[in-house]
C-alpha cells in the first residue's frame, strides 16, 4: 500500500505527484487541508506535515516527509526512469535547479500563493495587495532566470526531464491556477512548459478543482 497526503494546489504536493506519475507508481492520495489537523498525518512522524508519503509494499515501511524525501525515496527505490540523470555532472545540476526552485518558489508560496487561497479558497479576508506585489515581483524575477535556462536547454538542467522541470512545473502551475504567472513575457519557458504540461502525467493537476474554486480558462489548454 503507497499513501500519500496532500492539499491539491500545494506546489510540494503537486512535484510529489508529477514524480509518482512518471515513475508509473499507483498510490491512495488523501486530500488535507494544510490549515486543519489531521491525526493520521500527525501520527506518521513527529512534526509531520503534507505532503507525507507511507510505503508499505516496500521490504520495511518506508515514512517519507516532505517533498524532498520522498522524490530522492521513489527515484532510490526505482531508477527507471531516471529523474537524476545517470552523470555526475548532470545529476549536480539537477540536484542545484530542484533546490532553487523549491528555495526561491518558497516566498512566493508565502506571499502571492497564500493571498489567493485565503482570499478565494478560504474567503477569511480581503487580499494584502502588498503581498500580492511582492509575490507577483518575485514570480517575474524567477521566471526570467528560467526563460534564459529554457531557451538554451531542451529541458531546465539539460537534455532530459529531470526533477528540477517537474519542481518548478509543479509551482507555475500551482500559480496557473489562478491566473498569475505572465507567460506574455518569456516565451521559452512557455514553450517549455506547454510540453511539460502535455505529458500524461499532468493530466491529474489539470483536473484539480478546489473547494468550488474554478481556474482560469487556459489552464486546462494544453496550447494555452
Amino acid at each position: 500500500m503507497k499513501r500519500l497526503w496532500h492539499w491539491p494546489i500545494d506546489p510540494l504536493g503537486r512535484t510529489v505527484r508529477l514524480t509518482l506519475g512518471e515513475k508509473r507508481w499507483s498510490f491512495e492520495p488523501i486530500t488535507i487541508r494544510p490549515w486543519v489537523s489531521d491525526l493520521e498525518l500527525a501520527a506518521l512522524a513527529p512534526g509531520a506535515t503534507a505532503p507525507a508519503f507511507l510505503d508499505t509494499d516496500a521490504e520495511m515501511r518506508v515514512t517519507a516527509i516532505g517533498s524532498l524525501a520522498i522524490c530522492e525515496y521513489v527515484e532510490e527505490a526505482q531508477s527507471s526512469p531516471r529523474l537524476l540523470p545517470f552523470a555526475a555532472a548532470e545529476r549536480s545540476e539537477a540536484r542545484r535547479l530542484w533546490q532553487w526552485s523549491e528555495e526561491s518558489f518558497a516566498g512566493i508560496n508565502n506571499t502571492l500563493l497564500a493571498e489567493r487561497i485565503s482570499q478565494w479558497v478560504r474567503r477569511e479576508q480581503a487580499p494584502n495587495s502588498a503581498a500580492l506585489r511582492q509575490g507577483a515581483h518575485a514570480l517575474k524575477n524567477r521566471m526570467t532566470f528560467l526563460d534564459a535556462l529554457a531557451g538554451e536547454r531542451t529541458y531546465l538542467a539539460g537534455r532530459n526531464l529531470t526533477l528540477a522541470d517537474l519542481s518548478v512545473a509543479a509551482h507555475l502551475s500551482a500559480y496557473d491556477y489562478f491566473g498569475d504567472v505572465p507567460w506574455e513575457l518569456t516565451p521559452d519557458l512557455k514553450a517549455w512548459y506547454v510540453r511539460i504540461k502535455s505529458r500524461p502525467t499532468f493530466r491529474p493537476l489539470l483536473a484539480d478543482r478546489v473547494d468550488n474554486v474554478k481556474p482560469v480558462k487556459h489552464y486546462v489548454d494544453l496550447d494555452f
